[in-house]
């Protein structure tokens, strides 16, 4: 049976996008002074953080597809537990006797684990995300201040 991720990247794919590939090991970090790097080392990180960048935002697409099935799954085993509790007489024990339920019980675990994968995705995409804009401005920042003199130069300053 396919999954809702499973079904997302076919429709993407259908269109012509790829799945992201996991990138070769981990998730670099930044170096404590990143400018002990040369351009060329500074660049590879750059490269390695842009790809990183990727697959965590597809990660992340995936695991909120996730995370929305099965709060899809909850939802409706609460309310079919809610209704196979009609003995009871209030809403409030309707809705305990559908918290005891082991299946209510089972998808919200399920949920909460969903919830939890996609919240440290974010943290990982935008720890990702930031480390690719600190490489960035930092190799801009280089090519500027190479730049000075001959744009100086051409606009007649």
């Amino acid at each position: 049976m396919s999954t809702a991720a499973d079904r997302l990247w076919d429709d993407l794919e259908s269109m012509g996008f790829e799945k992201e590939e996991r990138p070769d090991g981990f998730l670099p970090p930044l170096p404590h002074d990143v400018t002990e790097l040369n351009d060329q080392q500074l660049m590879v990180l750059y490269g390695q953080l842009v790809s990183w960048t990727a697959y965590a935002a597809m990660r992340l697409v995936e695991a909120r597809s996730t995370e929305k099935a099965a709060k899809q799954n909850l939802n409706h085993s609460t309310a079919t537990a809610s209704l196979n509790a009609s003995m009871e007489k209030t809403v409030a024990g309707r809705k305990s006797a559908a918290a005891a339920d082991p299946q209510v019980q089972a998808d919200e675990k399920t949920h909460l684990e969903a919830l939890s994968i996609v919240e440290a995705l974010e943290m990982v995409h935008k720890n990702a995300e930031s480390r690719a804009q600190f490489c960035s401005r930092d190799l801009s920042r280089r090519q500027n201040s190479r730049d000075t003199e001959s744009r100086a130069h051409r606009w007649g300053i």
